[in-house]
Formats: C-alpha cells, sequence, structure tokens
C-alpha cells in the first residue's frame, strides 16, 4: 500500500494541500478533505482509500461551488442542482450536496419561497398568480408554493396595488378609444399576475364606466 510521505500546503491556495505518495506527488486536496480523512505522513493508504479521498475532494469542490452559488444570492434547490449539473458533475453527487446543505439549512424551499413571493408582492408589484408562476419557474411548486404565496399576500394589499399601476397608466390611456384603453389595462395588470376579481373593479374605477373590453 503506498505510504504518505509528505503533506504541503499550495502556494496559491492557502486552503489546498499537495499529498504525496512514496515520495511523489499524488494529488490536491482541500484542507476539509485531509481532516475528514486523517490524512498525516506516515499513513498507509489502500486503493479503496485512495478511491474514497478523491469521491471525498469532489464532494468538497460541488460543496464550496455551490456555497459560492448561494452566497450571492438565496436558491432553491432546484435552482443549485440546475447550476451545478452545468457544470458536469454526476447528479449522484450533486443529490448528495444537496441534502447535506438542507441538513445545514443553506437550503430550505419553504423559507426561499417566502422570501421570493415577498419580493414579487413588495418589490416587483406583482400578483398572486404571477408569483406563483416565478417560484414555479425556480422550480418550487404544490403546496409550499401556495403556502408562502397565501402568507405573504394575505396581508399585502393586492387591489390596491393594481389600483396605483392603473393610475400610473391613466393618462396616457384616457386618451385612446374606450374600449382600446380598457383591453390594454387590463392586459397589462393581467401580465402582472392579478386576478380577474381584482382587475375587473380597478379598470372601471380607473377609466370608468363598463364594457366588455375587459370580459
Amino acid at each position: 500500500m503506498p505510504l504518505v510521505t509528505q503533506i504541503d500546503p499550495q502556494k496559491r491556495r492557502e486552503n489546498r494541500r499537495n499529498i504525496y505518495l512514496d515520495g511523489k506527488f499524488a494529488f490536491g486536496v482541500n484542507i476539509n478533505v485531509v481532516a475528514a480523512f486523517f490524512l498525516r505522513e506516515g499513513l498507509f493508504l489502500s486503493p479503496e482509500q485512495v478511491g474514497e479521498i478523491e469521491r471525498g475532494e469532489l464532494r468538497q469542490e460541488v460543496f464550496d461551488k455551490a456555497m459560492d452559488f448561494i452566497t450571492r444570492r438565496m436558491h432553491s434547490r432546484t435552482e443549485l442542482s440546475k447550476k451545478l449539473a452545468r457544470r458536469e458533475y454526476g447528479q449522484g453527487v450533486i443529490d448528495t450536496v444537496l441534502e447535506d446543505l438542507e441538513r445545514l439549512g443553506y437550503i430550505d424551499d419553504a423559507r426561499f419561497a417566502v422570501a421570493k413571493a415577498t419580493s414579487a408582492a413588495k418589490h416587483k408589484h406583482h400578483g398572486k398568480r404571477r408569483a406563483t408562476i416565478e417560484l414555479a419557474r425556480s422550480g418550487v411548486r404544490g403546496e409550499t408554493a401556495r403556502r408562502a404565496v397565501e402568507d405573504v399576500y394575505k396581508s399585502h394589499d393586492s387591489m390596491g396595488v393594481a389600483r396605483e399601476l392603473a393610475q400610473k397608466q391613466a393618462v396616457r390611456l384616457k386618451k385612446l378609444d374606450p374600449m382600446v384603453a380598457r383591453r390594454r389595462l387590463f392586459g397589462m395588470l393581467l401580465r402582472r399576475g392579478f386576478e380577474y376579481e381584482e382587475i375587473r373593479p380597478v379598470v372601471e374605477e380607473v377609466l370608468g364606466g363598463k364594457g366588455d373590453g375587459d370580459a
């Protein structure tokens, strides 16, 4: 079995070590891998152990890359999985790392869903339907998405936001044919993700009168 004869810090990467077996450079690993496998000079390694160390190094690489994404902004599990897959890591090691990140609290789809729904409501001025669609695009669906949207929007004046958006367009729209104006305003609010029950009274309030342009 090969013997660990030397462990040296890498010159340009302080968190990595060069491992020498039987006096020859064998591989470089993260210091966390050194600690996890209790690597030290004078340690004999079987071929199986060397394979485990190499797999441990790969897991560490995937973990570090995932943390790099997370520190930039919050991600759902699906978003992280897709980004890591683009780097051609195997899905098996990706899933293992994502499970570790969930256990450590770095990935939490329920928390992510609330944060994204809050941003949709308060900053992007989107309705519930648009917020739900955006969550689905991020890979959060079903009960997790439904609960987050309901919790956020129950204390949010969605109709008030729709009214404010409509009023900003009112001056320009009132110069148009009434039917055209109603259709354009209805379409804008619909694209923003507001519900029909919210849009119809807002259109009538802002543009006045009733017509079939929003039917």
